[in-house]
């Protein structure tokens, strides 16, 4: 069995009809066994409540659409809660991605939710699944990360 933990960036693609990625990422999906495990992590229900309270359209199906996509994940996939184990693992993340690549504090604290993202992942030893780029420097840094691109 492996277990996947899909980020915000795949969800969004996955929940929006017109994404040009969402052919790729449903191929990968396809080919999953019976017994592999697709997750989200809490964070990524909270970036898309966030996204969808602060969605700008008039289009009464758009945001409808929207709405149905995150009732699906809540429904369907497992939602992986913060866990106490991962306070350290977030902590070294966060302090290696600094000293490693020389970013100063301030613009650190952006990538807040994806080092929590990533510790759940490493936590809960699952492949991350993202289009994000920090996370290509983080398993440079983090051996026990595992993470892969289905859009690349």
């Amino acid at each position: 069995m492996k277990h996947y933990l899909l980020d915000t960036n795949i969800i969004s693609y996955l929940i929006d009809p017109n994404c040009i990625y969402r052919d790729k990422i449903n191929s990968y999906l396809s080919k999953l066994n019976n017994n592999d495990k697709l997750s989200v992590s809490i964070i990524t229900l909270y970036e898309l409540s966030y996204g969808f309270h602060s969605f700008n359209s008039n289009d009464k199906k758009e945001i409808e659409m929207f709405k149905k996509g995150i009732d699906f994940l809540k429904s369907y996939f497992d939602i992986i809660p913060l866990d106490i184990n991962e306070i350290d693992i977030f902590g070294r993340l966060k302090a290696e991605y600094k000293n490693t690549t020389g970013i100063n504090t301030k613009s650190n604290k952006k990538n807040d939710l994806d080092f929590l993202i990533c510790a759940t992942a490493i936590n809960h030893n699952a492949t991350l699944i993202s289009n994000d780029d920090i996370f290509t420097k983080l398993s440079n840094i983090e051996k026990n990360l595992k993470c892969e691109n289905w859009v690349k």
